[in-house]
C-alpha cells in the first residue's frame, strides 16, 4: 500500500487528522502527520507559549517537510488542509508526491480570493493592526464559526479544545516569509505539477 502523509493547517496541530489516520491505516497504508517546526508538542503548550507559532517561516517548514518525505521508502500521497493544502501544492511542485488532494486550500500567491465568511473568519486577526506580530487565536465561538460550523456547539468545543492553537497574526497581513503568507517564498501562482484528485 501507499505511505500518506497529512499536512495540517494553521491554528491547528496533526492532532486535527486523529480521526483520519485509522481510516487509513485500516486500508493498509501508513499515515504520517508531521507537526510543523516547533509544533510538535501539546496543543495546550502551544497556547501557552505560541513563540514557534509567532517565529517559524515557510522556508523552514517546507525544508522539514521535505525532510520527512524523503527519508520515506517511496514517494508519498500528500494531503493538506488549508495552509497544509499550500505547503501540499509547494512540495507537489518540487516533484516530492506521488500524488497530492488539498481539502479547502489557503490560495497561492497572485490569487485573490476573499469571500466575506473569510472576512468574518478572520475578523478577530483582522480587526487591530497592533496584533500583526502577535501570535492570536480564536474563542470557542469564533472557532465554531470558522473551523467547525457543521458541528454541535459541544461537539464544537470538545474539537477546540482538542485542536485549536494561536497563530501568528502578522501571517494573515501578509509578512513575507511567515506560515500563511507565501509572498517572497518562491511559491508560484499556480503549480507546474499534474494533479489526480480521487475518492477512497
Amino acid at each position: 500500500m501507499s505511505t500518506i502523509i497529512l499536512v495540517h493547517g494553521l491554528w491547528v496541530t496533526p492532532r486535527s487528522w486523529e480521526r483520519w489516520v485509522p481510516y487509513y491505516e485500516a486500508k493498509g497504508h501508513t499515515v504520517l502527520t508531521p507537526a510543523y517546526p516547533g509544533f510538535d508538542v501539546e496543543v495546550g503548550a502551544l497556547r501557552a507559549d505560541p513563540t514557534p507559532i509567532a517565529t517559524v517561516t515557510v522556508p523552514e517548514t517546507v525544508a522539514h517537510l521535505e525532510k520527512i518525505i524523503t527519508d520515506q521508502p517511496e514517494k508519498p500521497i500528500i494531503i493538506g488542509h488549508s495552509f497544509g493544502g499550500t505547503l501540499t501544492q509547494l512540495l507537489l511542485d518540487r516533484g516530492h508526491g506521488a500524488a497530492g488532494v488539498v481539502i479547502d486550500s489557503a490560495p497561492p500567491e497572485g490569487i485573490r480570493v476573499t469571500p466575506p465568511s473569510q472576512i468574518r473568519s478572520l475578523f478577530p486577526i483582522l480587526n487591530n493592526p497592533a496584533k500583526r506580530h502577535q501570535a492570536a487565536g480564536f474563542t470557542p465561538a469564533q472557532f465554531h464559526y470558522a473551523f467547525s460550523n457543521t458541528l454541535s456547539e459541544e461537539d464544537s468545543l470538545a474539537a477546540y479544545e482538542n485542536d485549536a492553537t494561536s497563530r501568528e497574526s502578522g501571517r494573515t497581513w501578509h509578512r513575507r516569509r511567515h506560515l500563511g503568507s507565501a509572498a517572497g517564498t518562491g511559491v508560484p501562482a499556480a503549480p507546474r505539477g499534474s494533479f489526480r484528485v480521487g475518492a477512497g
